[in-house]
Order: C-alpha cells, then sequence, then structure tokens
C-alpha cells in the first residue's frame, strides 16, 4: 500500500503557502525550440524496454555515512549501514534512470529514439507516482535530507527535458499529484527550521529551498518559489565578510574541516540557482545581494586555487573538490562573466564542471557558451 502523508490545513496555514497563485512561477530554463523538441509525437503510446527499480516506500529512518563522533562531521563511518546503502541504491537507480532519459532525448537524432526517451522518463514517473514513492513520513534527518535531494534530482531532469522539448512534455495529474505531496512534506520538514533554536541552518536548507523551487517551477506553483526564496535570504544573511572584504564565507560550512572547500562548493549551488529563481519570478534582487553572492563565489574559487591563503581554513590539507560539484559556475558565470576567480576556477577544470545529478543532469547546455571558453 502507498504510504500517503496529509498535511492539516493548519499546518499549511503556519508555513505560510496558500492555495496555487494565478502567477505562474518560471522556470530558469526556459522552454525552446529544439531539433528534438520537432520529433515529438505521442510518447505515451510506446512502451519503455527498461522496468524501473520497485517504487520505494519504506521508512526512511536511514543513518549518515559521516561518523557522528566527529564534530566536523568529515570522517566517514568505518562500518556503513546496509539498509541505508541498499535505500540509496534503489533511488539512485531511479534518479539515474530519470536523467538518462533525459539525456537520450536531448541527443537524439531520430524521432523513435526521441519519443522513446520521453515515454521511459514518463512511464518511470508515472511508477513511483502511482505508489506514493519517497512519502513515508518516518524518516530520520537523513532521510529527510535524502527525500529532498531526490525531490531535486527528479525535478531538476523533468525541467530540463520539458526545457528541451518546448513545453510539449506534459505531467499526468498523478505525477502532478506526487510532486505536489513531496514538494509539501520538504516544507514541512524543513519550515520549522527557520525559527527554532539552535538548529545549524546550512546546505541542508539551501538545497531543501532549491528542491522546493524547482517542483514549483514544474508545477506552476508561486507560493513554492517565494517559500524556498525565504532559504536563500537567510543563506545570504549568514554569510560572514573577511577583515578586508575580498571574499565572504559560509561559517557553518568552513566548520566541516578538511571538507570546508567542498561544502563551499555544495552550498553554493543551490544558492546561485536560488538566485536564477528570484530574478527569473520577479522577486527582489539587490546589488547588495550580488556583492554578497560574488564575495562568497570569491571564498569558494580561493578555496580550492589557494586553500593555504584563507586562514578560516584553520590550515586544514582540504579534501579534493569533485569537478561536477563546482556546477553552480555555470549560471554564475553567465551573469557574472568578469568574476576574475570563478572564471579562473572554471579555467582550471576546462569548464568540466557539469553533469551533477543532484540537479538532474547537465545543465551547460542550456545556457550560451561563455566567451573565449572551448566548451
Amino acid at each position: 500500500m502507498p504510504v500517503k502523508t496529509v498535511l492539516p490545513c493548519l499546518g499549511l496555514l503556519a508555513l505560510g503557502l496558500s492555495t496555487p497563485q494565478a502567477q505562474a512561477a518560471q522556470s530558469i530554463w526556459p522552454a525552446h525550440s529544439t531539433p528534438q523538441s520537432a520529433m515529438i509525437a505521442d510518447y505515451r503510446t510506446l512502451a519503455c524496454p527498461q522496468e524501473p527499480p520497485a517504487p520505494y516506500i519504506g521508512s526512511l529512518r536511514l543513518e549518515s555515512k559521516y561518523d557522528q563522533r566527529d564534530a566536523s562531521k568529515s570522517t566517514l563511518r568505518s562500518i556503513p549501514d546496509a539498509n541505508s546503502e541498499e535505500v540509496a541504491k534503489q533511488v539512485k537507480q531511479f534518479v539515474g534512470g530519470l536523467i538518462y532519459a533525459s539525456k537520450r532525448f536531448q541527443r537524439a537524432k531520430k524521432p523513435q529514439d526521441a519519443n522513446l526517451a520521453l515515454a521511459c522518463q514518463d512511464q518511470w514517473l508515472q511508477a513511483w507516482a502511482e505508489a506514493g514513492a519517497l512519502l513515508n513520513p518516518d524518516a530520520s534527518g537523513t532521510g529527510r535530507a535524502a527525500r529532498k535531494w531526490a525531490l531535486a534530482a527528479m525535478a531538476g531532469s523533468v525541467l530540463l527535458t520539458q526545457s528541451a522539448a518546448d513545453g510539449k512534455l506534459q505531467l499526468s495529474a498523478a505525477q502532478r499529484s506526487w510532486f505536489t505531496r513531496l514538494g509539501e512534506q520538504v516544507i514541512a520538514e524543513y519550515d520549522p527550521r527557520r525559527g527554532a533554536a539552535g538548529i545549524k541552518f546550512n546546505n541542508h536548507d539551501y538545497w531543501a529551498a532549491w528542491a522546493v523551487a524547482a517542483t514549483g517551477m514544474l508545477l506552476d506553483r508561486d507560493d513554492f518559489i517565494q517559500w524556498a526564496d525565504g532559504n536563500l535570504r537567510r543563506g545570504l544573511a549568514q554569510a560572514v565578510r573577511s577583515g578586508d572584504a575580498s571574499y565572504a564565507y559560509l561559517p557553518l560550512e568552513v566548520e566541516r574541516s578538511k571538507l570546508a572547500a567542498t561544502y563551499s562548493q555544495y552550498a553554493l549551488v543551490p544558492l546561485v540557482l536560488l538566485a536564477e529563481s528570484a530574478r527569473a519570478n520577479g522577486l527582489p534582487w539587490s546589488a547588495d545581494d550580488q556583492q554578497t553572492l560574488d564575495l562568497l563565489a570569491n571564498f569558494a574559487a580561493r578555496s580550492v586555487l589557494a586553500p593555504d591563503e584563507l586562514p578560516e581554513l584553520g590550515g586544514n590539507a582540504q579534501v579534493e573538490v569533485a569537478p561536477y560539484k563546482l556546477a553552480w559556475l555555470i549560471p554564475f558565470l553567465q551573469r557574472n562573466p568578469g568574476h576574475a576567480l570563478a572564471r579562473q576556477l572554471y579555467d582550471s577544470e576546462d569548464g568540466e564542471v557539469d553533469n551533477y545529478s543532484q540537479l538532474g543532469g547537465p545543465i551547460k547546455p542550456f545556457y550560451p557558451p561563455l566567451p573565449g571558453s572551448r566548451s
């Protein structure tokens, strides 16, 4: 039986949500004509040859991969939790299938391939939507995190497909309902963190906001976009500027010791995308907001390019940052092509900073090439 989550009406009012507004939420990746969009026919008449993994409807009482005895949460557990790893594998297979279908559609040369890719993404989504997957309210902090990460990836993947399909990809009623319930569940789990004492409001909250914003773009839920924007504002307010005002950092990410550089990038990905959401949806975005984001980018870039020069890192040798976690550079440099440190970081990886599964797949194809860039 699918596990259903019912949010009381009073709870929704407490969260500041209302019925969807007339104003449609705008995607940061607008629909546009592509060779593939011209190939689209009635893809729902096709049968996907790949079966999706079984929908996961069980408990999300998962264990963190980090040893909780380490205050910096930078040491992996010596013995991973087998159940948590199995659940993560199942969800990863599902998300990976959605991303693969999106990539296959975007690269299709023949109508049959394009429509089969859409059919697969649609049928995989339908299977998990009808089962009410990932909606089980029995969740630990790590399980709640896994839910919002999955939502960010799923919503992102469909948004990218919709964009490349020129808006011709439509969600079914069951899929819309499922995404709505997931978005509301993430809000219900993360909204209390905004005002609770002793809560470390950090990258988890920024990613929760992006998951909700992406879902809002998918469902035309302006109220989701506005809720997410509140977390962006708090994130920017947490930035601490250096004494010489040449950079700013997020203290809770810098606390991660040898992972400070990694988590500084990780936090910037949703913050940059939320800034794009604010602009796309007519929400306030001031010169001071942009300066704060620019200064955070300075720190993030220097934490990779010259970490020994940052006293905030405390002399801790930094773990090498995976290039895909620098995906924030793609939209950031579109807005700020003259940002010297961000461009230096981008060029140090030869522009290969894309294909982050937590965003739903590659995003570079949805932006014009950077001037002077080979990729």
